[in-house]
This record gives C-alpha cells, structure tokens and sequence, in this order.
C-alpha cells in the first residue's frame, strides 16, 4: 500500500508542474513506446521503421547481454529478444505477449575449412556467442542429436569438442583472429565480417543441419510486448506490426541506410557491432515478420526441445511450454 500510495504522490507531484500523468504509468499510456533490440540482425529487422521513423515510438539498440535485463525491468514497452529468453520471462510470471517471430535462424561456424558434421570438431576449440540463448541451446540440441560429446573449457579436450563462450560477435571475433578458438559460431552479419576480416570460411550452416537433425526450421528471435501495453493500445501494437510488415526485404534492398538506421539509434556509451552489409549478408539473417499465431507450431516444437535439454542434473533450459496466452490473437 505504501509503494502504491508513493507512486500516485509522484504523480500528483508531476501533474502540478504540468506533466502529464502518463508519464508516471510504466505502460506509458499515452506516451512514447520505447522499443528495444540487440545489436545485429534483430537490430536490422527493425531498421526499415528506424529509417522512416515510427509516430509515437522510440528505438534504442543495446547490448545482446541486456535485453532481457530491459524487458523484465519494464524499461521495454516493446522488444525483440532471443525466442527462449522471451519464453523464460513469460514462465516467471513477467508480463509480456509475444508478437511475432522476427528471426529464423542465421547462425553459422566459421573455421578454416568446411566440415560435414560436428564430428570433425572433436578435439577442437569452437567459440559460441549467446551462452544460455538461441545460438548455445540450439548448438547443445543438435550436438546431443550428433552424440558429440562437449564440454566448456578454454583448451582443446580429447575425444570432446571445447566451449568457450564470448559476450557477443565482437568479442568473439578476436579471438578467432587470434587462434584462441580454433572455429566460431556466429550469427550473421558477424559470421560474413569473421571470413573477410581473417580469411576464414564458412565451414557449416547450422539452419541445414537442423533441418537435417528435426526436419523444421527454428525461431530465433521474437518481438514482444508488454501485456498492459496491448491491453491500453492495442490499436498501436496492431498498426505497429503491421508496418513492420510491410518492411519486410527492405533492409535487403538498402543494406546501407540499414546500417546507418541502426547506427543512429545506438544507446548512449556503446557502439554497434555492423560492419558493412550486403543485400546477401541480410538475406542469410533470415528477416521476415511471423506473426505469433503462424509462428505458434514452430515456437512449441522448439520450446517442447528446450524442455528436455538438460543444463545440468537438475536443470533443463526451459521449465515449461508457455501456455496458449504467451502468443498474441491479432484483431484483424
């Protein structure tokens, strides 16, 4: 009670100085909707709107590593964040929908030389960006299928392949650089930027190998939003993604001002990642607005995976498959 009592306080405190009241709401009822990403082909899929601009919202790219922190804090009215991290929240009782799914999977290893299964990384150092999302799970399942045996560690391991995980693609690629890892798993545009920058090659496509190991595709990145923001305007969220829609190939078609787009709305204190792209570097991104109900059967096969993949002897990566109200029922 005394939280709630503070709270209309402050409010009544703004309104005095001729601040509206909206201000005060974390749903930000009748003010801007601040949209979150991670730098990277997330950040990308929104570029069209950043572009053009958006009435009534704003962007902000941020770090890979704190998106989630920004969704389950409030800061995020909207955001697109990895599928199993969104599922994670919504488990824990954080009040979030999912929106559609943005990314469908553009990750890839980078080596030396191409290899034909994860047997011939035995006894090799592989970097893994995103430990405990999309990239680290989805490598774990397929190499579980593979019956390769792995462990973390910083030096190579007989008979095993060494994980060793980095924050993000940037720091990743230095290592590689440096022969510290001997093959990296990155996402695009990270993995094209590794092959230039160090005369690598792409050694394996991880979409081919899923769909040979599950015959699927798998969602990797989802726009979600705040329950209490669809409940207040849903008009806005329904307008919102349609024209993220209707921006679908467009980054493909100006991969230049795409960059630019994503550049300009960095948060203050970090530095996009991008490097130059190419209208073939955004189409292995994999961009295109799923809406959540379409993306529905994929999202369950995925998570269903998610629950059986053991973490540790008591823990898997995913407690439970969100219910039916995890997936947003579209007005139209």
């Amino acid at each position: 009670m005394k939280k709630i009592i503070s709270k209309l306080l402050v409010c009544m405190s703004a309104a005095a100085f001729a601040m509206p009241l909206a201000a005060c709401d974390d749903g930000d009822k009748a003010g801007t909707v601040r949209v979150f990403m991670p730098d990277g082909a997330p950040a990308i899929a929104l570029a069209g709107l950043m572009d053009s601009g958006y009435s009534g919202a704003s962007f902000t790219v941020v770090k890979a590593d704190e998106i989630a922190a920004h969704v389950s804090s409030g800061k995020a009215d909207m955001a697109i964040m990895p599928v199993n991290a969104a599922a994670k929240l919504y488990n824990k009782g954080v009040d979030i929908v999912m929106l559609s799914v943005n990314t469908h999977g553009n990750l890839y290893i980078v080596g030396n030389s191409p290899i034909d299964g994860f047997s011939e990384l035995v006894g090799s150092r592989l970097g893994v960006i995103g430990q405990g999302n999309v990239p680290d799970l989805t490598l774990r399942m397929l190499l579980n299928d593979a019956h390769v045996a792995y462990e973390v560690s910083e030096n190579a391991v007989t008979d095993k392949i060494a994980l060793r995980y980095a924050g993000s693609g940037g720091e990743l690629l230095p290592m590689l650089g440096a022969g510290h890892v001997d093959y990296a798993l990155l996402g695009e545009p990270a993995a094209t930027n590794a092959i230039k920058k160090f005369n690598k090659t792409m050694a394996a496509d991880i979409q081919e190998m899923w769909e040979g190991a599950f015959e699927s595709s798998y969602p990797q990145a989802c726009l979600v939003a705040k329950g209490s923001l669809i409940d207040d305007r849903r008009d806005f969220v329904e307008a919102f993604l349609t024209a993220l829609e209707n921006t679908d190939g467009w980054a493909e078609s100006n991969p230049d001002k795409a960059v630019a787009a994503v550049k300009a709305n960095v948060a203050s204190g970090i530095q996009s990642e991008l490097g130059a792209l190419t209208s073939d570097i955004v189409r292995r991104c994999n961009i295109r607005t799923v809406s959540a109900d379409d993306s529905r059967e994929d999202c369950t096969a995925y998570f269903t995976l998610l629950t059986k993949l053991q973490i540790n002897d008591t823990l898997t990566a995913l407690d439970k498959v969100p219910d039916a109200e995890f997936y947003y029922q579209s007005i139209a």
